[in-house]
């Protein structure tokens, strides 16, 4: 029984050794092959435990481990901007300003246009900045733009964006071109300009003169419609300086886009003077007189057409004459305004110094239809009388002498359509062209208006009794003076 005891121990640990070395060795590799040559996952750490030992002996698997993964970066969208606001909107540019927003690093402005038929266009990015201001340039005058602002955070690959802030904007209109003044009266003022596609209405201020060359306040006066290019102010008074301005205007619901303002300045015709009258004569002076025109600089004076010298009164002394001539005197009101000098019309007016007259001689005053004669420096007769009928057949005025003394006398003339043929018994020539002082027996009235639509071809009608004492007395070369 020892014996066999001890030769089983014997077999027993042989057994042992031999299953040891009879397995292969894959543990570093995670896998052990079976006998039959399949696969076999083990955990990578492997116990292995003989039947024989009481002791427990442990083998350690070395493994490779994989690279650790990166942690994903943490998305961050910034804030949107703030404070958004048009700080230039000009005709062709707009400079946008605003506040950065929290975690930006730039920031990317899309911009929307209006087209030809009023609608806007999609928005399409046109800057890229990493500033807080930005100015658009090249734009269209009167145009509306939406401006629509992002702020973008680019970090690390990784870009992220706030939601839009927006501003809509209208770029200021272009001033109204050739603006002019088209018409200018004494009692109205009209101007025009060309049309400009985006108004939707015109602006019109006027400034009166409100002392001499000195503007008042601009006023608003009227707002036409962009469809209208001229107006027509009748407020106005003579000799008066106006400004007007023109201002384009677009507005929409929340946008009023003004132009610059235009200006063209006119001053309205300077009125006639009145009421031009003789006031005083001598042999060598005539002193005349008139009603002024306000805001009138001054007065020309004219003599038979001939500019004779200025004033800023109301009254002029005409000089250097001579004694018992008619002359034509003309007076204008004068006014300057931007270095250009503006006449009103004349008024005129026919005066005659006096004749200082010694002996005998005939006066004739048209205007009185009186006729006077003097002998020996007092007056002799004194008579109504009818002149030349007013017109071209009018007395002709001045200082005549009697040229032809005949009794009795045939008159034979025509004048237009008009001619005649009579015998007058007192005839006294004083003109070259036939006029003469006669009586006319088939007048049964003298003096008064008869001259202005029944007078004579020029000759001074004369009752017959009259004219018996005026040629008794008269003569040839005796002076005549027709006023």
């Amino acid at each position: 029984m020892k014996k066999f005891s001890k030769g089983f121990k014997t077999i027993a640990l042989v057994l042992a050794i031999a299953l040891t070395v009879s397995v292969p060795n894959y543990v570093g590799n995670n896998k052990v092959k079976a006998d039959d040559g399949q696969p076999l996952e083990v955990e990578s750490t492997t116990a292995v435990t003989t039947a024989a030992e009481t002791t427990t002996e442990t083998t350690t698997e070395t493994t490779t481990v994989p690279a650790t993964t990166k942690a994903p970066v943490k998305k961050i969208t910034p804030a949107a901007i703030s404070n958004l606001k048009a700080t230039s909107i000009q005709t062709k540019k707009v400079t946008l300003k605003w506040t950065k927003g929290k975690n930006a690093t730039e920031v990317r402005i899309y911009r929307s246009s209006e087209n030809k038929s009023g609608k806007m266009s999609k928005a399409k990015k046109v800057k890229t900045t990493k500033g807080t201001t930005w100015t658009d340039s090249g734009l269209s005058q009167g145009t509306k733009y939406v401006y629509y602002v992002y702020s973008y955070r680019v970090s690390k690959g990784v870009t992220t964006h706030s939601k839009a802030v927006s501003i809509t904007v209208i770029t200021k209109l272009d001033s109204v071109s050739k603006l002019q003044a088209t018409k200018v009266s004494a009692k109205s003022v009209t101007i025009a300009w060309s049309k400009n596609k985006k108004a939707n209405k015109y602006i019109v201020y006027r400034a009166a003169e409100k002392s001499a060359n000195k503007l008042g306040k601009y006023k608003k006066v009227a707002t036409l419609k962009g469809s209208k290019n001229k107006y027509t102010d009748s407020g106005v008074s003579t000799a008066r300086i106006y400004s007007y301005k023109v201002v384009v205007q677009r507005k929409s619901k929340k946008n009023n886009s003004l132009s610059g303002a235009r200006m063209v300045q006119v001053m309205t015709p300077v009125p006639t003077p009145t009421k031009l009258k003789k006031k005083k004569a001598t042999a060598k002076a005539i002193v005349l007189s008139w009603k002024g025109v306000k805001r009138a600089d001054k007065y020309e004076v004219y003599k038979e057409g001939k500019l004779i010298g200025t004033t800023k009164k109301t009254s002029f002394k005409a000089k250097k004459l001579k004694k018992g001539v008619t002359y034509t005197f003309s007076v204008k009101a004068v006014r300057k305004f931007k270095n250009k000098t503006y006449r009103s019309g004349a008024v005129k007016k026919e005066a005659m110094t006096k004749d200082v007259m010694k002996g005998t001689w005939v006066e004739v005053s048209i205007k009185k239809q009186t006729l006077y004669m003097y002998v020996k420096n007092k007056l002799y007769v004194k008579t109504p009388v009818v002149t030349g009928n007013i017109g071209a057949r009018s007395t002709t005025k001045g200082r005549h002498h009697v040229i032809d003394k005949a009794s009795p006398s045939r008159l034979v003339g025509s004048s237009g359509s008009q001619s005649w043929d009579v015998v007058v018994k007192y005839w006294l020539k004083f003109t070259g062209d036939g006029q003469g002082i006669h009586d006319s027996t088939w007048r049964s009235a003298y003096g008064g208006n008869i001259y202005k639509g029944n007078g004579s071809h020029g000759c001074v009608n004369t009752p017959i009794a009259a004219m018996k004492k005026i040629f008794k007395k008269a003569y040839v070369g005796m002076p005549v003076i027709v006023h």
